[in-house]
């Protein structure tokens, strides 16, 4: 082969530029449906006002937290459900749609006027037959964007601008968009304008034609829904594939709650006086009486609030808004309701499951609708049993079947963070699940939005149902007293082991004596049922035998024959809730009842441990007591100072897996240590004393075993008791007394002060007040009576349970509520000014109308004038509808249009009137009736009206002089009776007036009566006004009585209003007497009775005198009130005037008075005592200056006094002693 060569090669394409295709956007503009919808959300008026992250569609916000919009171009109107709300506008709608079919050029604006007055708006419907626009370079097809606006011309004034839009996109298949606007009000009507404002471009390459397809006149039904909370919706129905479940989340309904009540804060400011206002509120205890008492939908029509037992309500709702933990650190109210109720349900049903929430129940009972929970007791119990008070002494014990008892609970409640589906949260108790294996029970936890309160609703379930011990037995008509609910301790000595009750055989102020022997101690609680049907416990004092005394006395002084129990450390009296009491064919009474515990509630809120009572001394287990029980006491330095320290001890017990210790310093209560595994237990900063501890051994089953006591032991420790206060001071004030006390040194460790009080300056016959914990060092006793007198002590105790001495020691310190009368008379003149009683009797008295009530003088002088303007009948005439006509003495009146020559009385002429006129006199007689039935937006209106009546006109020429109506032409005498009855949906109107009436120049004198009774919807008015009145001149006399009774969804209002007044030559007198009665639905009542006298003379001076007796709502509840108003007020009998008030000063001419607080007195001639006989027995001060003072006795001696000498006399009347000025 020869050399490489290198060959290049080279080339070019041959051909053209392919051309680019023209781009078409797709449509962009489509015709879509919207979806409209009303809810009604629910009854009565809503507290809050929801937004868009309110709303909810298929459980989606409309606007999220972060304020993104989820649906776009949602609208939406809410109304909260008052009485006068506005109505939404459209919803719903009268629609009549015209079509019109006619371009809408730039240069030519559409206009057409709306004569309707009756619309409510107007809506447009434009249309596109293709909307886009084509790139002459390119050929490239887009979107076209028109504006437009619509404007509104009003009763022919200028056009208002009302709507301004534009229509962007793409169309090749049509588009049409409608536009509502609304009407302002008009007298005559509208002109509508449509312009558009993008100028038409008359070019091949744009497609811009739009047209008017039609317009619509829309008459709104105006629908307001009163009492009822709506929301309106509207969306483009394109976002979903169905119509969407729409929830809404806000405050609901409003219900009655205390007026003292916060639902906000859940706060409760000061005592409550029983009345209520409207305000939100998710406590379930209002809500449940809301129910009660609400007469559109509860059981308001079938049963009064006052049958309602409000104050126990009241007690459940503090209850329920009691914060306890939430289970994540802090700190929730332990009941809420929150829950829709959505149909219509069974009464008692709905109350059961209502009242299920607070764990309560409703019964009716004795006239009553009564609500108790499963709660604390304001007391410890109710009333005691024994067998002392049942028959044959037999209580007989049950319990549930092992198969109802369940040891897990499945609590279903509404989660808010799963859209409120249901979630279900388990509940487990170990000891029972050991006990019974895994027994579930699936509770459904009404109105529950949290986990933790649907925890607690388990917990009580699981606890209530394995305290399922009931006790039933009967009794006499005590059997009456305890009601569902109430707490019932039950003595039974075949169950506990030894006598735990029986009778009183005598009673000695704070020493009962039993009527058997029993083991009571000091420390033990003696209950006994008072003589006022209620149970009372009281702490043992000392026994002798059956002799036992208790350190306070009862509130009531205990009698003989009534039944005790006693309550003791080692033996506590069985506790038992009231189930259900019946009364038996031979009139006894049957109670059942469930065992009660009152630790449970604090288990079941915090995990405190359930505390068992020891109801029985019959040993029913093998464990053992400790062998012995010792006491030590040692001390260490903590911070400088030496801390004494009590170490108890005790030998272990074979089985026992934990002990139980208590431990007491001299006779002081027992006080718990937390239970302890060991066999030893320390209690550090004791005080020095005599020292006393127990102990019982636990088994692993939770058997305990007897007390085992150890000796009373003297222990070393801090020296003394807790000091006595520095020092106790009582101020007086207005109705109450205030304290105030000082802590000494060395009391830095004092856990409370107690208050004790009493009448007498006793410290034994005192009773304790209150516990204040430290470092409080203020308190004031409120609503004591003016005056009132007490004697107060203070102790402090420290936290060790010592208790140290009463300050003062002996006598105590002495308050007294204010007796200055200047404040509490301002007081009282505040209350009376503010009371309705007093504003009546300040109100003038109505000037009586001298025409009488009501519109019948024009319609009567309407029915004369047209009988006696009335024309004769011409037959050559046509006449129309309610012309008058007159035929020889006959008045007709044309019921419709008549042709020529139809005379009367033919059809459709109506004789009216009966007329006579000669010589200067007319006499007529009036009969006509008018009918009229009407139809107006589908609503029938039917009307009727009756005039009957005689009268007399003469028309003479007087002469003579003024007293003869020289010139007067004018004498009428009539009787007249108008009646009317209007009936229209749910309005009915009845009214009938009467009118006797006599007339001679400006001389006048009539009687008038107007009766008339409405009904419209839930509302009803009856009403009579008679009024008898003369006038002669510029003297005028009338009485009037007007009575009126109302009831509306306010309340019910009676009235009854006489007046009597007289003028005479400008000066006026009127008696009003006035009688009314007012009752509200939310509870409050005015009843008032006055009577008030006014003169006003020529000149302008104006006297009044007054007395009303009232029954109204006050600051402390219902009360009455007696009010004089008067210059002078005074009592009297036999000529004798004994007693009055005139000038701000009040006489008295003998008084005899059981307990008086005078401020300042004056004695006119002497002072003394109502024993005292002269130089032998009494006291006297007279004017002179001279005092004497007589023995207890006759012949006990005496003293006299002047301002030089003083003497003192034995007892045989013999000058002993003489100081002073000898003369």
């Amino acid at each position: 082969m020869g050399a490489v060569q290198n060959i290049e090669v080279r080339g070019a394409k041959g051909g053209e530029k392919k051309p680019k295709a023209p781009y078409e956007a797709p449509d962009s503009l489509r015709s879509t449906n919207i979806a409209k919808i009303l809810l009604a959300v629910g009854e009565g008026e809503f507290d809050g006002t929801p937004t868009d992250r309110d709303i909810y569609l298929d459980n989606t916000p409309i606007m999220d937290a972060s304020g993104n919009v989820n649906f776009p171009g949602v609208k939406w109107e809410w109304r909260r459900g008052t009485v006068e709300q506005d109505y939404i506008q459209g919803i719903p709608a009268i629609e009549s749609e015209k079509s019109v079919g006619v371009e809408l050029r730039s240069d030519q604006p559409w206009t057409r006027a709306l004569s309707n007055t009756q619309l409510s708006a107007a809506r447009l419907r434009f249309s596109f037959p293709r909307l886009l626009q084509q790139n002459p370079t390119n050929g490239d097809t887009n979107g076209y964007t028109i504006e437009y606006a619509i404007d509104i011309a009003t009763d022919g004034g200028a056009f208002v601008e009302a709507h301004r839009n534009a229509v962007s996109g793409k169309t090749s298949g049509g588009y049409q968009r409608s536009v509502r606007v609304d009407l302002p009000t008009a007298t005559s009507g509208w002109v509508i304008r449509a312009r558009r404002i993008t100028p038409n471009a008359n070019t091949g390459t744009i497609a811009d034609t739009m047209t008017i397809a039609a317009y619509t006149e829309i008459i709104d039904q105006k629908l307001r829904y009163p009492n009822t909370a709506l929301l309106y919706i509207e969306f483009d129905a394109e976002q979903f594939q169905n119509i969407p479940s729409v929830t809404v989340k806000c405050k609901a309904r409003r219900w009655p709650v205390p007026t003292n009540y916060d639902p906000i804060t859940r706060s409760y400011n000061g005592a409550w006086d029983g009345t209520f206002k409207q305000a939100w509120t998710n406590n379930p205890a209002f809500v449940t009486y809301g129910l009660c008492v609400e007469d559109r939908f509860g059981l308001g029509k079938r049963i009064k609030s006052w049958m309602v037992d409000k104050w126990e309500m009241y007690r459940i709702a503090q209850y329920c808004d009691q914060l306890v933990p939430d289970g994540v650190g802090g700190q929730e109210p332990r009941f809420l309701c929150d829950m829709n109720l959505q149909a219509k349900a069974e009464a008692w049903t709905l109350l059961r499951d209502l009242s299920a929430i607070y764990r309560g129940m409703v019964y009716w009972a004795q006239g009553s609708l009564f609500m108790q929970a499963d709660m604390p007791r304001a007391q410890d119990f109710d009333y005691v049993f024994t067998r002392a008070n049942v028959i044959d002494g037999e209580f007989t014990y049950g319990g549930a079947e092992r198969s109802t008892h369940y040891s897990r609970a499945l609590v279903s409640y509404d989660n808010p963070g799963n859209n409120y589906d249901t979630d279900v949260i388990p509940v487990t108790d170990l000891a029972l699940q050991r006990r019974y294996q895994d027994r579930p029970i699936e509770i459904s936890a009404i109105g529950c939005t949290r986990a933790s309160e649907a925890q607690r609703r388990g917990k009580w379930a699981l606890l209530s149902n394995n305290q399922d011990r009931t006790v039933t037995f009967k009794t006499g008509m005590e059997g009456r007293i305890p009601l569902p609910g109430h707490i019932i301790p039950v003595a039974d000595e075949l169950l506990s082991g030894r006598p735990t009750g029986g009778r009183i055989a005598s009673v000695a102020g704070r020493v009962v004596t039993l009527d058997r022997d029993t083991q009571i101690k000091a420390g033990d609680r003696l209950i006994i049922n008072l003589p006022n049907g209620s149970a009372q416990g009281r702490t043992v004092e000392a026994v002798v035998g059956r002799a036992v005394t208790v350190t306070t006395p009862y509130s009531v002084q205990p009698e003989p024959e009534m039944q005790w129990a006693i309550d003791a450390d080692d033996l506590a009296v069985q506790l038992f809730r009231v189930l259900k009491t019946s009364r038996t064919a031979e009139g006894e009474y049957e109670i059942t009842a469930l065992e009660f515990n009152p630790s449970k509630f604090a288990h079941i809120d915090t995990g405190a441990k359930l505390e068992e009572r020891p109801i029985s001394a019959i040993p029913v287990t093998t464990v053992q007591p400790p062998a012995s029980v010792t006491l030590t006491s040692d001390y260490a330095i903590a911070q400088g100072l030496a801390v004494s320290t009590m170490s108890i001890t005790w030998p272990a017990v074979e089985g026992a897996v934990s002990y139980d210790v208590e431990w007491r310093k001299d006779s002081g209560n027992w006080i718990r240590l937390q239970r302890v595994g060991t066999a030893s237990a320390d209690v550090v900063g004791i005080y020095a004393g005599a020292y006393l501890a127990r102990v019982r051994a636990v088994s692993a089953f939770d058997i305990t075993s007897t007390w085992r006591s150890s000796v009373l032991t003297e222990l070393k420790g801090k020296e003394g008791i807790p000091p006595a206060v520095a020092y106790l001071n009582a101020t007086s004030e207005l109705f109450g007394i205030g304290l105030k006390w000082g802590f000494p040194a060395g009391a830095e460790d004092t856990q409370r002060t107690e208050i004790w009080y009493g009448p007498a300056n006793s410290l034994e016959d005192a009773t304790k007040l209150t516990d204040l914990a430290y470092p409080q060092s203020d308190y004031g006793l409120q609503g004591l009576a003016a005056g009132a007198r007490f004697f107060f002590w203070a102790r402090l105790v420290d936290r060790t349970g010592n208790v140290g001495p009463f300050y003062p020691a002996a006598g105590g310190v002495m308050g007294q509520a204010s007796a200055d009368a200047g404040p509490v008379l301002d007081l009282i003149k505040e209350e009376v000014d503010e009371s309705i009683i007093s504003k009546e009797l300040k109100e003038r008295i109505d000037l009586i109308d001298g025409d009488g009530p009501g519109s019948v003088n024009d319609r009567i002088n309407q029915a004369v004038k047209d009988i006696t303007d009335a024309l004769v009948y011409d037959p050559a005439k046509g006449y129309a509808k309610g012309d008058v006509v007159r035929l020889g003495q006959k008045i007709y009146q044309a019921q419709g249009p008549v042709a020529v020559g139809v005379a009367p009385p033919a059809e459709p002429w109506q004789d009216i009137a009966t007329i006579l006129e000669e010589a200067g006199a007319l006499a007529g007689e009036v009969h006509q009736n008018t009918l009229d039935i009407s139809e107006l937006d589908g609503v029938v209106t039917a009307q009727a009206e009756k005039v009957d009546g005689v009268f007399v006109q003469l028309n003479p020429l007087y002469s003579g002089d003024t007293a003869s109506y020289a010139g007067d032409n004018t004498t009428s005498v009539g009787v007249w009776s108008v009646w009317s009855a209007i009936g229209e949906g749910d309005y009915a109107q009845g009214k009938r007036t009467d009118r006797v009436e006599a007339k001679v120049g400006e001389n006048t004198a009539a009687i008038t009566t107007l009766s008339q009774a409405v009904i419209e919807g839930d509302k009803a008015l009856s009403e009579q006004i008679s009024t008898v009145g003369v006038k002669v001149g510029e003297t005028a006399a009338a009485v009037q009585t007007e009575r009126q009774a109302r009831i509306d969804a306010d309340g019910v209002f009676g009235r009854e209003l006489s007046t009597v007044q007289t003028n005479l030559n400008g000066a006026t007198a009127a008696i009003a007497e006035n009688k009314k009665a007012i009752q509200t639905v939310d509870g409050k009542v005015s009843l008032t009775w006055s009577v008030r006298l006014q003169y006003t003379s020529a000149t302008g001076e104006y006297k009044w005198a007054g007395v009303g007796l009232g029954l109204e709502n006050g600051p402390g509840g219902l009360q009455s009130k007696f009010v004089i108003d008067a210059d002078m007020f005074a009592i009297g009998q036999g000529g004798i005037v004994p007693f009055a008030v005139t000038g701000g000063q009040t006489f008295i001419k003998a008084a005899f008075i059981e307990d008086s607080s005078i401020t300042n007195a004056k004695i006119g001639n002497y002072i003394q005592s109502n024993d005292y006989v002269e130089g032998q027995k009494g006291w006297r001060l007279n004017k002179s200056g001279q005092l004497e003072f007589n023995g207890a006795v006759a012949g006990g001696g005496r003293l006299s006094m002047t301002n030089q000498l003083i003497q003192i006399f034995d007892s045989n009347g013999r000058l002993r002693v003489r100081l002073g000025i000898w003369a």
